[in-house]
């Protein structure tokens, strides 16, 4: 278990919210790999899923951007191994 920063948007008490959270690296979905995310950023589709009104998102909280680039910190496929650096899009 890790503890990881991760952009949050979904509804909170009703009301639709974006913040940052620690949240436990366990209560991520299932997965390969884990990245140390070095950058990132938004595209038009997550920027849309940041809004109430942009229908995109079907996962609530949903934690958005697929782009980025970073070094990975676990991983149970042996094709990628720990330390290497990688660009995910």
């Amino acid at each position: 278990m890790t503890d990881v920063r991760a952009m949050l948007v979904g509804k909170v008490n009703d009301v639709w919210t974006r913040r940052i959270e620690t949240i436990s690296s366990d209560s991520l979905g299932e997965g390969e790999v884990l990245i140390a995310v070095e950058y990132s950023c938004i595209n038009y589709k997550d920027g849309l899923s940041t809004t109430e009104k942009g229908k995109v998102a079907r996962i609530d909280p949903l934690i958005p951007g697929v782009d980025l680039a970073g070094t990975v910190v676990e991983s149970s496929d042996a094709s990628i191994a720990v330390g290497s650096k990688v660009i995910a899009h």
